[in-house]
């Protein structure tokens, strides 16, 4: 018989609970707590076997403890913490938490994940750091343009403040905020270089992929479009409608249905974020210059429901189209040749630059000694 055992991750400690069904009903639970250091997770391996399946939910290490646990366990599955919660009530401790995981388990009822592979996982969080650094770059930018208002020069939104600090009079800006200023487009400068680097790390990842390249077919699709779009949805014969591609990506309609009453709103925004506000920026480019199905369909819903509806309408069919496109293998219909050539080439070119990061020196830790009670033997075990 199996054992099922459900892990709740933290920052300094996992606490975990092996469930047994066939025990009484005070042993059925047994409680243990380990330190998150490599030295916590060898005594964890030591303590399971191949019957052992394993839960815990979708965290920002989860996916590091899965590749530890997978060689050694029959089974492990990742969690939906959304959904997970929604089979309990609303207590929530280490000990609640890990026993419905594991409760969870033995019923199969565990509301997993895919979990992706690592070239999938390292190309996510390059664009999600891509993303924070761009986000950082704007506030410079805000902060540039703020000062460069409040001494009554009012810049368009697009302006390059680089250029507008080089051809204006600073003199008339104050000393403090001028230092302020100086400070802000050094960082924006900065940024703007590291936000290069990252893509061309991207791009390096990503250039001997035959599903990036097709998904570059796309009009107003680039290579950060088409990673994003790829990592994100990962195998495409996992969704099993085109409903379930735009849910993923909260681009779904949401709707309260009660007997007879049902109301509809806006998108429920419950899916991937940075893989949505993608899908949105490349609409609006979209559509003003495509000429195949994807334009006419914003131009048809645009005459029903105004542009910015139509725009978010448009995100979500061009996620379709991308997902089937994956599954097929086909090349955007409406392609155009020249411009394909050129995302080509630009995709070469970012892949064949040398990334600038130094090597990372090693970091030695001191061990420690720690002593933990066997796991079938301990209710709540603390490590000495």
């Amino acid at each position: 018989m199996p054992r099922y055992i459900g892990l709740d991750l933290h920052k300094m400690y996992v606490h975990g609970c092996e469930w047994i069904p066939t025990a009484p009903d005070k042993d059925k639970a047994k409680h243990f707590r380990f330190p998150n250091t490599q030295e916590g997770w060898t005594w964890l391996l030591n303590q399971v076997d191949r019957t052992c399946w394993v839960a815990l939910e979708v965290t920002g290490s989860a996916f590091e403890a899965y590749d530890r646990l997978s060689p050694h366990v029959e089974r492990v599955l990742l969690a939906n913490a959304r959904e997970l919660k929604r089979l309990g009530s609303k207590r929530h401790t280490d000990r609640v938490d890990a026993l419905r995981l594991a409760k969870a388990l033995a019923l199969d009822l565990v509301p997993a994940v895919w979990v992706p592979p690592l070239s999938m996982r390292e190309v996510r969080r390059l664009l999600r750091y891509r993303d924070q650094l761009g986000r950082a770059r704007r506030r410079c930018i805000s902060q540039a343009k703020r000062i460069f208002l409040r001494h009554g020069v009012l810049l368009t939104p697009h302006a390059d403040v680089q250029h507008a600090a080089a051809q204006r009079d600073l003199s008339i800006i104050p000393s403090g905020d001028r230092i302020i200023l100086a400070s802000a487009l050094r960082q924006a400068a900065a940024l703007e270089a590291e936000v290069l680097t990252i893509e061309r790390e991207i791009a390096a990842r990503v250039h001997p992929i035959p599903q990036v390249r097709n998904l570059l077919t796309i009009t107003n699709v680039g290579m950060v479009a088409a990673a994003a779009m790829w990592a994100s949805l990962g195998d495409p014969h996992r969704f099993a409608h085109p409903k379930q591609v735009g849910r993923y990506a909260g681009l779904d309609p949401s709707f309260v249905q009660s007997g007879e009453e049902l109301r509809r709103g806006r998108i429920s925004k419950n899916g991937n974020t940075l893989l949505r506000t993608i899908l949105v920026e490349v609409a609006l480019g979209l559509a003003r210059h495509d000429n195949g199905a994807l334009g006419r369909f914003y131009h048809r819903k645009k005459a029903q429901i105004g542009h910015k509806k139509a725009v978010v309408a448009l995100a979500r069919k061009l996620l379709i189209v991308a997902w089937r496109m994956l599954l097929t293998g086909e090349e955007y219909r409406a392609i155009k040749p020249l411009a394909v050539t050129r995302k080509y080439r630009t995709l070469q070119r970012l892949a064949q630059q040398l990334s600038p990061f130094p090597a990372i020196a090693a970091v030695v830790v001191p061990q420690t000694h720690i002593t933990y009670t066997r796991l079938r033997h301990a209710r709540t075990t603390v490590p000495a």
